[in-house]
């Protein structure tokens, strides 16, 4: 068999991020503070670039290049706006549990949930809901991947689902977190550095202004604010950037990234060096999603007009980088999520529950079993496919902002209790889910024209605000170890 052009500039990164997990598993050492959050000494640049990656995911690639090519450029301005409040939150509540798993050395979400309400019931439960948009994030990464590579590289959609999945077990078994953030920021670089020279070169050599032109001509409208659907009304950028707002920074996986930072410092600067990689990237996704229409009107699928775009205008070897570098954005998910999940189950689960006696070794090893169980449950979810991948991980990030209360809050509320957080995860989610278009048992005109997942968040928050103050709080020495005054940090 002879590779092509693409194929064989596919294989050769997928080779290089392998090189990192094994240069990276020289420095791992096998104990939970170091396999799960890298010992805390993680700095500004690596750690804002691995929260760019994580962030990012297969949507950067293929999500936006698909809104903007049919909704028109104002879907940047909803991407834009969430990730101004991503940076916040990184900056503000990330600080805030970094200093308080420093001093207690707390090293996952569930660990914190547990801990702050003194209850482990909360701590399961938090870690049940959040599981299931793990899995759903999760296998939405593989079945964009696998898509994408069987339509536009030529791999079997089974054999690419199969092949990102090998890798990823492989460089986190053996390397852990080091691994993982280290190939993020190799990842974030390529994905910037490849989007940026495509755009550059259209400016430059491609006569982006004709291009432009005819891409209004095709579809009218598509410079405008709400774009030639009139999808980008203020009020849905507002509310879907707000959903988003509290869903990509309360995942597990971006919250045990809180955990690994150097120090105060160093978790503050990183939600800046995010903003400074993850706007840009943005842009450059929704402007070259609008040039495709100039150059591909009537695209067989718009979810892959960007690689297209690049495969009509530039060599096979750079549209080979750029399906490398979509590549990466989905395993920089994928990695990080799997990994948070199976330190949750292990740490949370089995050490807390089955064996409080275990060793510290014993637990990663027990990680890295269970990391080949998440991995393969979230593959065979991919291989059914129940759904397609963006609204599979819509559904995802908007889920994971319906489970960030019992965090967000009770980083900072003395009066945040455990019932409050039982509520909020049983009521959010179950709204969202009933909600979603897939399922569509509440009708969508009853959110009144917001996102469907702004409305799951505000129930949760609801639930957990007026359960937590008609029920008992924990100790006032707990809440003073696990929260601190927002002003404080």
């Amino acid at each position: 068999m002879v590779l092509t052009t693409a194929q064989t500039v596919f294989v050769v990164y997928l080779l290089g991020v392998l090189l990192i997990g094994v240069y990276a598993s020289r420095f791992t050492k096998h104990t939970p503070a170091d396999f799960y959050i890298a010992d805390r000494t993680v700095g500004t640049a690596v750690l804002g670039l691995t929260l760019a990656a994580t962030v990012l995911s297969a949507f950067t690639v293929f999500g936006i290049g698909a809104d903007s090519s049919v909704a028109g450029l104002g879907a940047f301005s909803f991407l834009a706006l969430a990730a101004v409040f991503y940076t916040f939150f990184f900056s503000t509540v990330g600080t805030t549990l970094f200093t308080v798993g420093a001093e207690h050395d707390v090293l996952t979400p569930a660990e914190y949930v547990r801990e702050r309400y003194d209850s482990p019931l909360l701590g399961v439960v938090y870690l049940a809901v959040t599981g299931l948009f793990m899995i759903a994030l999760i296998a939405g990464q593989l079945i964009g991947g696998g898509v994408a590579l069987d339509a536009l590289v030529g791999v079997p959609y089974a054999q690419a689902v199969l092949l990102m999945a090998a890798f990823m077990l492989l460089y986190i078994h053996i390397a852990g977190y080091r691994g993982v953030i280290w190939s993020d920021t190799v990842q974030s670089a390529v994905l910037f550095a490849v989007l940026a020279g495509v755009v550059g070169y259209v400016i430059v050599a491609g006569n982006s202004a004709r291009i432009a032109d005819d891409a209004i001509a095709e579809t009218p409208d598509l410079l405008s604010m709400v774009g030639p659907l009139e999808t980008w009304t203020p009020l849905f950028v507002i509310t879907a950037a707000l959903a988003f707002a509290f869903g990509v920074p309360g995942y597990p996986h971006t919250i045990q990234r809180y955990f690994s930072a150097g120090d105060r410092t160093v978790m503050h600067r990183a939600g800046f060096v995010f903003a400074l990689v993850a706007i840009p990237i943005y842009l450059f996704g929704a402007v070259l999603g609008v040039w495709s229409v100039g150059i591909i009107p009537e695209p067989e699928n718009p979810d892959y007009v960007i690689p297209l775009l690049v495969e009509a205008l530039l060599h096979p070897v750079v549209f080979g980088v750029v399906m490398a570098g979509a590549t990466a954005a989905i395993m920089s998910t994928a990695d990080s999520v799997a990994l948070t999940m199976s330190s949750m189950l292990s740490r949370d689960v089995y050490r807390e529950f089955v064996n409080p006696e275990t060793t510290p070794r014993r637990e990663v090893r027990v990680t890295q079993l269970l990391l080949v169980v998440v991995v393969l449950v979230s593959v065979g979810l991919a291989l059914v496919r129940p759904a397609g991948i963006f609204p599979l991980i819509e559904f995802a990030v908007v889920g994971f902002a319906t489970t960030s209360a019992p965090v967000f809050l009770g980083a900072y509320w003395s009066r945040a209790t455990a019932a409050g957080g039982v509520a909020s995860l049983a009521l959010g989610p179950t709204v969202t889910i009933l909600l979603f278009p897939g399922v569509g048992v509440i009708p969508i005109e009853l959110t009144l024209g917001m996102h469907y997942g702004f409305v799951g968040v505000v129930v949760a928050y609801a639930a957990f605000v007026g359960v937590s103050l008609l029920t008992q709080s924990p100790d006032d020495r707990t809440v003073q170890a696990y929260s601190r005054p927002f002003w404080s940090g």
